[in-house]
């Protein structure tokens, strides 16, 4: 939620558990109400009791279905200016608002937009926004990119990163104990295997399951699982946070044609029984935005299409998943010859999803195909497609085969937090459960 604070109306108390995964599972709200000195609540305080409100302004948020200064808070400043209201006094009113309820709002931060930036206009601002831009989008944005598709000269972009980078974070750098901290309290969801959680559970942090933010690569032959995997995913990301998920929609890019609707309502089915999950299963399958890339220049256009779309939805979506983010290059791309420039176009793509990952915080997960090496006499010869380039990408890498029956053995392949371990699922017709 841009602008607003991530702070919530309640007070979350963790009953410890044996299985350190549990505690996704274990975790009790009790509801405190907000209220101001004067012992007014947020939610039920009317908007002409803000000071600097007056009344032609409350019964213009009032037509646009703001009634309370909670309400006013929880809207962007985009769509409080849709409303009718001003930038500046949006800011102003809801500057006041958290001074009036600072429990509730002692961490607001307010959204920083185009216009606030130092040395951009309105003029400027309106052009930016109609590409696509957002402020998240100016700071991770190449400038050579900014220069080619924005327009903006090579002073200007860097003056604006510059600045982005030292309001929102104070500066180019922070203490090792702040990136901690940060990681501890994102978001993260489970895959909906028990021992998979397991696996990825940390216990500095705290937390197991998908990150937000951060990249993932599910590797292995035909069969093991990778397909199954995302399509479980992108319906956990849906589920509420006190069932293991994050409440969010998912991004499905489908290169081979192996996305299932109906494999979606089987899993969906399954976790709405097991959890008491209420979500209508039509509203879960409305909630997966599904694309189809035939071949590779799509797949290109439609990640660089998600960094000016994701701008309008800030806080929508939890997780892209590419399936298979290697088939079309490895397809388009043969021989020898082809292979340097293969590489710098995946390249170039990877290094798109890369920026969606830190621009929205959401979770990027990606499937890749395998080859066999035949000079490797011992060991499996089992490798991934893409080289190096592929290697370096993705924050956690995770390598799936096939086993007995319908078991599947996932293992931890690379990753900067978690050790070199494994464990078993199984794939039923209700989707992938641990396997005894």
């Amino acid at each position: 939620m841009a602008g607003k604070s991530s702070k919530s109306n309640a007070e979350t108390v963790v009953i410890e558990a044996e299985n350190p995964m549990d505690k996704l599972k274990s975790t009790e709200v009790k509801e405190i109400p907000s209220k101001s000195k004067n012992g007014t609540n947020s939610e039920t305080m009317k908007l002409l009791d803000v000071p600097g409100l007056g009344p032609k302004t409350a019964k213009m948020l009032q037509e646009g279905g703001i009634n309370s200064p909670h309400d006013l808070m929880q809207k962007s400043l985009g769509e409080l200016e849709e409303i009718g209201l001003t930038r500046p006094a949006a800011k102003k009113l809801r500057s006041t608002i958290a001074q009036l309820f600072p429990e509730r709002y002692d961490d607001y931060v307010e959204e920083l937009s185009l216009e606030d930036v130092e040395g951009i206009g309105p003029t400027t601002a309106k052009a930016l926004r109609e590409k696509g831009m957002s402020v998240g989008l100016l700071e991770t944005t190449p400038i050579k990119e900014l220069e080619e598709r924005y327009g903006l000269t090579a002073n200007a972009a860097m003056k604006y990163q510059t600045y982005i980078t030292e309001t929102l974070r104070g500066g180019f750098f922070t203490s090792a104990l702040d990136v901690l901290e940060k990681q501890r309290t994102s978001q993260y969801f489970t895959f909906g295997i028990e021992s998979v959680d397991n696996l990825t559970f940390v216990s500095e942090l705290g937390n197991g399951g998908v990150r937000a933010g951060e990249t993932y690569e599910f590797f292995g032959a035909f069969r093991s699982g990778k397909s199954q995997l995302c399509h479980q995913l992108a319906v956990t990301v849906q589920m509420p946070p006190e069932l293991g998920g994050i409440g969010k929609k998912a991004i499905y890019i489908d290169t081979e044609g192996t996305f299932s609707p109906a494999r979606i309502l089987q899993i969906a089915e399954r976790f709405k029984e097991e959890k008491g999950w209420k979500k209508d299963t039509n509203q879960i399958l409305k909630d997966v935005m599904y694309a189809r890339a035939k071949n590779s220049d799509i797949q290109q256009a439609i990640s660089i299409k998600l960094l000016e779309m994701l701008s309008q939805f800030p806080d929508e979506y939890g997780i892209i998943i590419v399936d298979s983010v290697t088939a079309h290059f490895r397809a388009e791309y043969a021989g020898r010859g082809t292979l340097a420039e293969r590489q710098q176009i995946l390249n170039a793509h990877l290094n798109t999803l890369h920026r969606l990952a830190d621009t929205y915080n959401v979770a990027v997960v990606v499937t890749n195909q395998v080859q066999a090496n035949p000079a490797q006499f011992f060991g499996d010869p089992t490798n991934a497609v893409g080289g190096n380039i592929m290697g370096h990408w993705a924050g956690t890498r995770f390598y799936l085969r096939k086993s007995k029956g319908e078991k599947r053995v996932i293992k931890v392949y690379d990753s900067p937090v978690l050790a070199e371990n494994e464990a078993v699922f199984e794939i039923t017709p209700a989707g992938l459960v641990s396997s005894e």
